[in-house]
């Protein structure tokens, strides 16, 4: 599974969250040598754009530094311990592990987890897709509704469609 980054906007009163956009710092694009997976091939907003390539990424999380996740660190750094706000692929790759491990539908193969994924691919309740801002070289990718460059099929709302 390849992971793309978004940007999440949190209410600074209660914490709720608002809405979510493509990380500028991510993006996806095609394989030069990966033909496309038939988990890909029916679906005409990825043909259109990869044709019979692979298309990455498959599924997007909080990359972004300023609005990742949170992690304390009892270890000195600069002068400074305490809370800090991580981002990036590390963060997303792991977090999405998490969530599709924690739902509980272990899938015989990546692939056949891909399968169940993007079989679920605009079910508003399984993921937000993400279709506002751009991303990639140049910022030259810009999210779509269905599956795009910047955040795939869009990011997790809990466990289903994993």
């Amino acid at each position: 599974m390849c992971t793309g980054g978004t940007t999440t906007a949190r209410s600074p009163y209660t914490g709720d969250f608002l809405y979510e956009l493509t990380y500028e710092d991510g993006g996806g694009g095609w394989s030069a040598y990966e033909p496309i997976p038939s988990y890909q091939s029916s679906i005409r907003s990825i043909r259109r754009l990869v044709g019979y390539a692979r298309g990455v990424p498959d599924l997007s999380f909080d990359s972004n530094p300023n609005t990742g996740v949170w992690i304390y660190d009892s270890n000195e750094y600069e002068g400074y311990t305490g809370w800090w706000t991580v981002g990036g692929t590390s963060v997303a790759s792991a977090s999405l592990a998490g969530v599709v491990n924690s739902a509980g539908h272990f899938a015989s193969s990546s692939a056949a987890e891909l399968t169940t994924i993007y079989g679920h691919l605009g079910v508003w309740n399984d993921f937000h897709d993400i279709w506002a801002g751009i991303c990639g070289p140049y910022a030259g990718y810009v999210a779509t509704m269905g599956w795009d460059f910047c955040t795939g099929v869009g990011s997790p709302v809990g466990y289903g469609g994993k």
